[in-house]
């Protein structure tokens, strides 16, 4: 098949007009970047899909969020303590059923690929990921493991610790040991090990209020009545003394997070996300993306989930993203949504960019102008108007996926 747009955006750096995609049994063959080359290819035997007034693109990737969270849609309080609204939604999840975990993961999913995402780092603690139905983009599943420092309960995350997983198409597997202030120590060394032999990819919630440092590091606040007795230690010293600090590991949030810990996370390679629509949500002080970048962190972006979002777009983080940071410069933006994503889900040179050898997942999108610095503007606050999507190598029906929404 080869694919025909007005313009390829290959990656924030590599625009090209005039070319076109070939592909082949679900992935990107080449990037045809001569006019030339295109019409040859045109006139050999292959099918033909013309966008001639289209801008092609990578899907995004979303690195950060729980898609079996969505049945809390409007259940919980925007601008709550996080206390609180932990509250309502432990209260909110023991009021679902299996079905309706089922459907709650089938409406995330198919919001996050109706709006151009391709490729979900997903968090999971019901398994409704492997029951559910319908259109879904690629995942990075993170089994959600966690004991709160009890004791009494450690055993039976260990048993599921081990057990076998579902497999599915489309879909390969890691671990979310969820905080360092909720996995007490024999459980997280017991997820080092697992973790080194099987090179696995891992999520952490990390430094999201300053209240898990105050437990962590001296015993006090909130968690202190929850939680038992302090480690004494930093969450990020806990993690890096067990061999979890790497470049395979993805940290969410870091609203807490000091200079030295910046430091260290650039050092050792790992990804932080940030999720705008969750700090929004919470009405959080801005954290300084920009300044995070520049001491040489990795960072992408997540959305969460429909328990501290409002929605699953990530376009829609994008343009929030923009406005919080006016300098942050277009490419640098769509970067942390696409390539950011991909490297820290392990997917890089198949996720976040065109080129051969990448899953032929892409979005296709209406630009007013189809001019490489006007349409990274354009695609970065909103400007740009969704088309269609491409999932390995097929048109996803958005009509199909966004139905529930």
């Amino acid at each position: 098949m080869l694919v025909v747009p007005r313009a390829l955006l290959c990656t924030p750096e590599r625009w090209i007009e005039g070319g076109a995609l070939l592909v082949a049994a679900g992935r990107i063959v080449e990037v045809v970047a001569s006019p030339r080359r295109r019409v040859r290819l045109a006139a050999r035997s292959v099918r033909r899909v013309e966008l001639a007034d289209a801008v092609v693109t990578p899907g995004f990737v979303n690195a950060h969020a729980h898609l079996e969270l969505s049945g809390l849609r409007g259940r919980t309080a925007r601008g709550a303590s996080f206390s609180a609204w932990i509250g309502s939604v432990l209260r909110a999840r023991g009021s679902l059923g299996a079905d309706e975990w089922n459907a709650a993961w089938s409406l995330g999913a198919q919001r996050a690929l109706a709006t151009g995402t391709t490729l979900v780092a997903d968090i999971d603690s019901t398994g409704a990921w492997s029951r559910a139905r319908g259109p879904r983009p690629r995942l990075l599943v993170l089994r959600e493991l966690l004991d709160a420092f009890d004791a009494r309960r450690t055993p039976s995350v260990l048993e599921h610790l081990h057990a076998p997983g579902p497999r599915r198409a489309r879909t390969s597997n890691g671990l979310s040991p969820h905080a360092p202030h909720t996995v007490g120590n024999t459980l997280l060394d017991a997820i080092a090990r697992f973790a080194a032999r099987h090179a696995t990819r891992l999520g952490v919630h990390w430094a999201e209020t300053p209240e898990e440092g105050d437990w962590l590091e001296r015993g006090t606040g909130p968690f202190a009545a929850l939680l038992g007795a302090s480690p004494r230690q930093r969450g990020l010293a806990r993690l890096a003394e067990r061999g979890l600090l790497n470049e395979r590991a993805t940290l969410y949030h870091g609203n807490a997070a000091r200079p030295f810990e910046l430091d260290e996370l650039a050092r050792a390679r790992a990804t932080l996300v940030h999720c705008p629509g969750t700090h929004a949500f919470f009405g959080r002080e801005p954290v300084d993306v920009p300044g995070w970048l520049g001491r040489g962190v990795r960072v992408a972006l997540g959305t969460d989930s429909l328990a501290s979002n409002d929605d699953l777009d990530l376009a829609l983080e994008l343009a929030r993203l923009r406005s919080a940071y006016p300098a942050l410069p277009p490419a640098r933006a769509w970067e942390l949504a696409t390539l950011g994503g991909a490297r820290a889900l392990g997917a890089e040179g198949r996720a976040g960019e065109l080129r051969a050898g990448a899953w032929a997942d892409f979005a296709v999108w209406s630009i007013d102008r189809v001019e490489h610095a006007a349409a990274l503007e354009a695609l970065t606050t909103r400007a740009a108007t969704l088309r269609s999507v491409w999932l390995a190598g097929r048109p996803v029906d958005l009509g199909l996926a966004g139905a529930a929404w």
